[in-house]
């Protein structure tokens, strides 16, 4: 059996810090990574149900992909694009599996859900469908909708913390599919006080990084006009997102080292 540690909170400083110097290391490679995998599920998003189904599937390879380069870039080797099918070409069928469990929960509980506030769903959706605007009656008819917008949030957490590891697990550890989302999981739970801390940062990144990039567009749009702003908008927005999101993957690769690699192994 797989073991695993508590890290102090302060870890999720760590992990945070150690992804930004991952990504600063080679950030053209991995602004490309990330960028052709956005792409990637923006195609797949424009198909209804199977698109998002292919998401969810495709994604656990994908970010094993990442946890390769990631460990190709704490050992200041360099990242290439082969790293993004990287996953599959060792553990195909987990990886996919992994996928195919996470989407099984989330369209089981958007079921359970959309059957449980089936009324007020519809009510929203004619709402929105009236020519008629009535400002009152739609905030009601989303204040009744809070409690399944909570429980949405609870089972994306329960995937994210499921998934978080899983993609790691298979490919280093040879961990089978419901293996490695049961351990990922606890070992998420088990780590809460350091992914808090990790989660404020990354808020506060987000935060910042939306403020800087507010400033700028006031700036171009004050000097060039409203059109100019549009195309630097465009222009600036893809990178940073595609920065952040690489910032995410390389962290996730140094908080499964903290976790799993850094464990005392089993007698």
């Amino acid at each position: 059996m797989m073991n695993y540690r508590k890290c102090n909170p302060l870890y999720g400083y760590r992990w945070f810090m150690e992804g930004i110097k991952l990504f600063l290391s080679q950030p053209w490679p991995w602004l490309a990574l990330v960028g052709v995998t956005l792409l990637l599920l923006l195609v797949l998003s424009f198909l209804p149900l199977l698109g998002l189904a292919g998401i969810f599937a495709l994604f656990p390879g994908i970010a094993a992909g990442f946890m390769f380069a990631s460990r190709e870039a704490l050992a200041q080797q360099p990242i290439t694009l082969n790293h993004l099918t990287a996953g599959f070409k060792i553990a195909p069928k987990p990886l996919l599996a992994v996928g195919g469990l996470a989407f099984m929960v989330f369209f089981l509980a958007l079921i359970l859900i959309t059957i449980g506030w089936r009324e007020q769903f519809m009510a929203l959706v004619n709402l929105a469908q009236s020519e008629a605007s009535d400002q009152d009656a739609l905030l009601r008819a989303l204040n009744e909708l809070t409690i399944p917008s909570i429980v949405t949030l609870a089972v994306m957490l329960v995937i994210a913390n499921a998934t978080w590891f899983a993609p790691a697990l298979v490919v280093f550890r040879q961990a089978k599919p419901g293996a490695a989302i049961a351990l990922s999981f606890r070992a998420c739970l088990r780590n809460f006080g350091p992914f808090l801390v990790y989660g404020v940062l990354l808020l506060l990144l987000d935060v910042l990084a939306s403020f800087a990039l507010r400033l700028i567009l006031s700036a171009v749009r004050t000097i060039g006009g409203e059109q100019a702003a549009g195309v630097v908008g465009m222009l600036v927005s893809f990178p940073l997102i595609c920065a952040f999101l690489a910032t995410i993957f390389a962290s996730a690769y140094v908080s499964y080292v903290d976790v799993f690699e850094a464990a005392p192994k089993p007698d």
